[in-house]
């Protein structure tokens, strides 16, 4: 017997790294996709990839640097764009997991924006110890507030998520230029932007944000800020609440089968909306550190603004994971950083950035319809067992049904 085992257990680390490159393939050959296929686009048009590439890469990562500006202010750029997406990735990553499509954290950003500013403009005399965290929070309680309304209507009514989350994502736009233009938080005297908040309600830079010469250039230019810090400790505070607590299973189980949730015993629609509600707020979270660390009052700039949408292709290429959010987050916001530097050292229209983007988003979603027709016998595969076809039906069938039955009702 013992013989019988030794075998099984040195086949198990070659296992674990097999499931560890199964699960890497799919993002890394997205990535590879979408890089190569940019660079039939830039050699298609004249251009010459490589040099757009490496000016690509000097922009986001400060690597392959030519020219005189120091590398740490390339990377500060990239961190101003990574944090918000982690935050907004995770309120994507999330609902993903409750077999729920979260398009609206552009909405809930916007949302945590606005109640972020309104307090830090109307209570800029307390004290930072007290007003940074109170901002954060009121930034939290927006965007749970805007989500929660998904959560709900999903949970009482079977209205879709993605019909309400992007009909939110408008009527938060719109509000926000009600505000802004002719509104009660216009800045007096100006146009399309509100007062800035306190000097109190604002995060502190990484960098002096004063005249100090730090690596040959002043300290202000770096606009990286301690925002990075908050949105890593909510990568892991979402790790921790996926795998680690009762809520965290309840969500991965809805998502896997709702009736089979309901047998064991889990309120369908209350995890529903929990988590909305959760997920709406790590989006508000992302609104109230862009305010309080980047922007410092709302502008027309959230009315264009992409990176909720962003936040969908960063969950996709990240498998809903912290660790994997963390990485795509960053090769996003690198991309994002480097589009400037790309477009001025290469000539190269910095739009490129957002092809590149779509092409991930395209190859992931690809992969992810194959899986879908791989699992579902409706679409050609032939089950193995009849139990397996039974469950096969039971997964799909759940799908967009009615949440009415044996679910307890909300307290």
């Amino acid at each position: 017997m013992a013989a019988a085992v030794k075998p099984s257990a040195r086949k198990g680390p070659p296992r674990i790294l097999r499931r560890a490159s199964r699960a890497l393939g799919v993002p890394l050959a997205s990535v590879l996709i979408a890089f190569v296929a940019g660079a039939i686009i830039v050699a298609a048009t004249g251009g010459n990839p490589l040099q757009a590439y490496q000016a690509l890469i000097c922009g986001g990562f400060g690597l392959f640097c030519f020219g005189g500006e120091p590398s740490v202010l390339q990377l500060s750029n990239t961190l101003v764009f990574v944090t918000p997406l982690i935050m907004a990735g995770i309120a994507v990553a999330l609902p993903f997991r409750a077999g729920m499509f979260n398009i609206g954290a552009e909405g809930q950003l916007i949302m945590g924006a606005i109640l972020a500013t309104t307090v830090g403009i109307h209570w800029s005399g307390l004290p930072a110890v007290l007003l940074v965290p109170l901002l954060l929070l009121s930034g939290a309680v927006g965007g749970a507030l805007w989500g929660g309304i998904v959560g709900v209507l999903k949970a009482t009514t079977g209205a879709h998520e993605v019909v309400t989350t992007i009909m939110l994502n408008f009527v938060a736009q719109w509000f926000l230029r009600f505000l802004i233009i002719g509104g009660p938080l216009q800045l007096p005297g100006g146009s399309s932007k509100s007062s800035p908040i306190g000097g109190n309600a604002q995060l502190p830079t990484l960098l002096p944000h004063d005249n100090t010469i730090i690596f040959g250039l002043p300290g202000a230019v770096y606009r990286a800020h301690t925002g990075i810090f908050i949105a890593l400790l909510a990568a892991g505070v979402f790790g921790f609440l996926l795998w680690r607590t009762s809520l965290g299973y309840e969500i991965r189980a809805v998502g896997q089968s709702q009736r089979a949730a309901r047998y064991a015993g889990i309120s369908v629609r209350q995890t529903l909306i929990v988590t909305m509600l959760i997920a709406g707020a790590f989006a508000g979270l992302a609104g109230a550190v862009q305010i309080a660390g980047v922007d410092h009052n709302l502008t027309d700039q959230y009315f264009s603004d992409t990176t909720g949408f962003d936040a969908i292709a960063v969950a996709l290429l990240g498998l809903n994971s912290a660790v994997g959010i963390i990485l795509s987050a960053i090769l996003f916001g690198a991309l994002h950083a480097g589009g400037s530097v790309m477009q001025s050292d290469a000539g190269v229209s910095g739009n490129l950035v957002y092809v590149l983007q779509a092409l991930i988003l395209f190859s992931i979603a690809a992969n992810f319809l194959r899986t879908v027709k791989l699992r579902l016998p409706s679409v050609g595969r032939v089950p193995l067992t009849p139990e397996a076809d039974a469950a096969a039906a039971a997964v799909a069938q759940e799908t967009d049904t009615t949440l009415a039955g044996d679910d307890k009702d909300i307290a």
